[in-house]
């Protein structure tokens, strides 16, 4: 089971924070908390940490911390203080230590709103869907505006070669999770809902339970972006809020049209109250694309940075890594991507969005992620993977669960239309030998990882 958040108020991390110089990340490899560690790297502090496995994170972290691959006694000797991902159980062994020897312990989420709070405004993309996408395309724009935003990412973003950017204190952008309630550590001045939906049910008890989370968030904000095409998002209440949308009856709305000079893309028009500022194009196919630009767009010239501005920014978009990112190619040179998606909505959306790019024959090699997620959103993930092709479904990756559904994966491959296969050599035979339009390696774990070498 997965360790909680911890709830110091900023007065209290701060006593902690500025006198210490040894700082400890437990799970320091992922990409939130590899964030973190650079930034007290680039304030002056000392950087230790411990990771199962190494990243290409952690592999960035080495030149600047001391990171260990392997549990020992001294891995927190000597620490002041110990920040933890709550990914990690109760049975970590330096988390254990830390309780022992009462090194103050402060969780990834609890942190991160402390630093948070050092910053004048403070943007959190928040939502189910597209959360590192666009805080990844604010910060592009932000930094194209010359604004000098400090970024905490949830995945490596092209433009910068990094999941953190380090900035000024004037605009901090950032992903806000909703696991666990992680986001309510954060103190947001500009709340950004791109969208609710079920999903974490090892936590949540179902959707309502989500709605009063994502309104909690958004309680003390002082404006509220909403996506008015999500149905659960519209719901919501606030003084100030700022809606986009595809609907015209949106602050900002958008119109897709086609484009000879960006056919693989997508190009549109920006509207606010439905006068026309500009067109944008993007690099990328696919509607989810064009909403989390549309809700970059709407933040971005709230806060002041000009349509042509962030006209430009958008068009120079890389993207974000594991997010439709090409990976290699097929033995017949089809592509094949490497894709996050790990929720029945995402794996609709870039399966649409490889159509839409003109690809008709689609191999999808799919992970799941958690058994809970399965589980309980088993017949949306059997009708979402139906789109692909052909399917291949490997083990699920389970993360801090174990299979207590009794779940059989061979039997949900099936559901699926898919074929259950074990094997990653065999895997990335078939991926190199396929005869389909393009390939993609679909979910949130480690398959990618284990194939990247193969392929």
């Amino acid at each position: 089971m997965s360790v909680p958040n911890t709830y110091f108020s900023t007065k209290e991390i701060h006593s902690i924070f500025s006198t210490a110089e040894k700082i400890f990340f437990v799970g320091v490899g992922g990409v939130g908390m590899s964030a973190l560690a650079e930034f007290c790297s680039h304030i002056g502090k000392r950087v230790y940490g411990y990771d199962q496995k190494r990243s290409v994170e952690s592999a960035r972290l080495e030149k600047i911390g001391n990171i260990k691959y392997y549990s020992t006694p001294d891995n927190i000797k000597g620490m002041d203080m110990v920040i933890y991902t709550n990914a990690i159980d109760e049975g970590c062994f330096e988390y254990k230590c830390a309780k022992q020897k009462k090194v103050p312990l402060i969780s990834r989420a609890n942190f991160l709103g402390y630093i948070v709070s050092l910053h004048n405004s403070r943007i959190g993309v928040s939502g189910m869907h597209g959360k590192s996408t666009t805080t990844a395309m604010l910060a592009h724009i932000f930094n194209t505006a010359c604004m000098n935003p400090t970024v905490f990412c949830g995945a490596q973003m092209l433009n910068f070669g990094s999941n953190y950017r380090h900035g000024g204190r004037d605009f901090c952008i950032f992903e806000a999770c909703e696991y666990q309630n992680s986001f309510l550590s954060l103190p947001t001045s500009d709340g950004v809902i791109l969208n609710i939906d079920y999903d974490h049910p090892d936590f949540f008890s179902g959707i309502n339970e989500i709605k009063r989370s994502f309104e909690k968030y958004i309680k003390d904000a002082k404006r509220v972006y909403i996506n008015y095409d999500d149905e659960i998002s519209r719901g919501l209440c606030h003084k100030s809020i700022i809606t986009y949308g595809m609907n015209r009856c949106s602050t900002y709305s958008a119109k897709v049209y086609k484009s000879k000079e960006n056919e693989q893309g997508v190009s549109f028009f920006i509207y606010k109250r439905g006068e026309r500022l500009c067109s944008c194009s993007l690099n990328f196919a696919g509607e989810h694309f064009v909403y989390d630009a549309l809700c970059a767009f709407a933040v971005a010239h709230t806060n002041g940075i000009a349509p042509d501005v962030i006209s430009n920014a958008l068009s120079t978009f890389k993207g974000c890594g594991r997010r439709m990112e090409l990976m290699g190619n097929c033995d017949t040179g089809a592509p094949i991507f490497e894709d996050y998606a790990h929720h029945p909505k995402e794996i609709t959306a870039s399966i649409s969005s490889l159509k839409e790019m003109g690809y008709k024959r689609i191999l999808c090699v799919f992970q799941g992620h958690t058994y809970s997620r399965t589980f309980y959103l088993y017949d949306r993930f059997t009708r979402a993977l139906k789109d692909a092709s052909e399917l291949i479904v490997y083990p699920i990756f389970p993360a801090r669960e174990e299979n207590v559904f009794e779940l059989s994966e061979e039997k949900f491959a099936l559901d699926c239309g898919g074929e259950y296969i074990t094997d990653i050599d065999q895997i990335a035979r078939l991926v190199k030998q396929s005869d389909c339009d393009a390939a993609v390696i679909m979910g949130a774990g480690d398959l990618s990882r284990r194939l990247k070498p193969l392929l």
